[in-house]
């Protein structure tokens, strides 16, 4: 790597994502832990998941329109860790449901608004690849998360605390990061309104958010569900925390050759190939019920997820006007995760209660094949999907 290559920024990338790992993996598994149900659980990731509408799409408003995008990025992640503390603030639901509504009011918006600071950031410098900064956050994913699984020995009160400090860290990181101006800041209202609705209206941009929509159902069932399932066939907090180490490990690969895999082959053929591999993966996972086979048919993440999301928030930073980037970015996002997580979250959720979660992988398995082949056919005519005219 060059001497210029930005160190903060990849260090501020594994610091999050360590952060993440920690709470993405265990939420639910304490949730378990202190008494709640699917249904409860599932009932919170939609509640908390519901008020992302406004929370996502103001600081993604705010990110386009600031001086220094980056100081966007320091107060979410202050916030962050102030109220992953309140998680100690009592064990009821109706703590829980509050408090995990508040921290993702804050925690959500991190992922697309960072993904925009780095696409920007990129494209300034043109020396860097998103992958190589974006393997910032999966080393520290993987790292963290196997560490974690086996410091926790099935007691998961102390994760909270871990995410408090990465997130405090990765706030210092951030206070140090170059300017990065929001360029929708001196544009009349009545433009930027113009420019919302045309990214609204825009019916391959939409067709794309759609399809990621399809994509996190199964990923968003995976993340929330699957690790209390996998401790019901034998895991523990140790296999579980190897489980998402395996996973994330398998991203490095993965980021290293995305970029030329999409020069090669297009935007549109490596999504449907990460679809196809996602449908076979959730299937697989239906049909095994040993924790150590589970593990290795999870190595297909990198593969499937790494892909699809690599070529998803680079295609968006490349052909959307730098003025609506983060924007575009958050829209995406949001539609991904409201709709998942609300359909595979309470329903999700309760739908684990009544058939298993088993069940719900094999559902799962079928909605991906389904988005996959519908995409497929629509996207035939869409040459290489082009979004919006890039900007010279």
């Amino acid at each position: 790597m060059s001497i210029e290559f930005p160190v903060m920024l990849f260090i501020l990338y594994f610091l999050f994502y360590s952060g993440q790992s920690i709470y993405n993996t265990y939420l639910n598994l304490y949730l378990s832990e202190v008494g709640l149900d699917y249904s409860e659980i599932g009932f919170i990731i939609s509640f908390s998941t519901v008020f992302l509408l406004i929370a996502q799409m103001f600081w993604a408003m705010v990110s386009d329109r600031v001086e220094n995008k980056a100081r966007v990025l320091s107060l979410l992640l202050i916030m962050t860790a102030g109220i992953s503390l309140l998680f100690y603030s009592g064990t009821s639901f109706f703590v829980m449901l509050v408090v995990t509504t508040l921290f993702s009011l804050f925690f959500n918006p991190i992922v697309p608004l960072l993904d925009n600071y780095s696409i920007e950031y990129v494209d300034l410098r043109k020396k860097f690849d998103y992958g190589h900064l974006r393997m910032g956050g999966t080393l520290g994913y993987c790292l963290t998360v196997l560490f974690i699984g086996f410091f926790l020995k099935d007691s998961y009160k102390p994760v909270f605390m871990m995410v408090a400090t990465f997130m405090a860290v990765a706030f210092l990181c951030s206070i140090l990061l170059p300017a990065i101006k929001g360029y929708g800041k001196d544009e009349s209202k009545e433009k930027r309104k113009a420019a919302y609705r045309d990214l609204l209206k825009n019916k391959v941009l939409i067709g794309l958010i759609c399809f990621n929509l399809v994509f996190s159902m199964g990923l968003n069932f995976f993340y929330s569900f699957y690790p209390i399932y996998f401790t019901s066939i034998g895991g523990d907090s140790s296999l579980v925390g190897t489980m998402m180490f395996l996973c994330a490990v398998t991203e490095i690969p993965s980021l290293m050759i995305v970029g030329k895999l999409k020069r090669r082959f297009g935007t549109r053929n490596i999504l449907v190939v990460a679809g196809v591999i996602t449908a076979i993966r959730w299937l697989l996972l239906f049909i095994i019920s040993n924790p150590s086979v589970a593990i290795f048919v999870n190595l297909l993440h990198g593969p499937s997820y790494t892909i699809f999301n690599y070529s998803l928030i680079t295609f968006i930073g490349e052909h959307v006007p730098k003025e609506l980037r983060a924007t575009g970015q958050s829209l995406s996002v949001l539609i991904s995760t409201i709709g998942s997580k609300v359909i595979f979250g309470y329903i999700g959720g309760l739908a684990s209660s009544i058939a298993g979660p088993r069940n719900v992988l094999l559902i799962s398995a079928m909605i991906i094949a389904s988005g996959t082949a519908v995409f497929y056919a629509w996207s035939r005519n869409k040459g290489e999907l082009q979004i919006l005219k890039k900007e010279n």
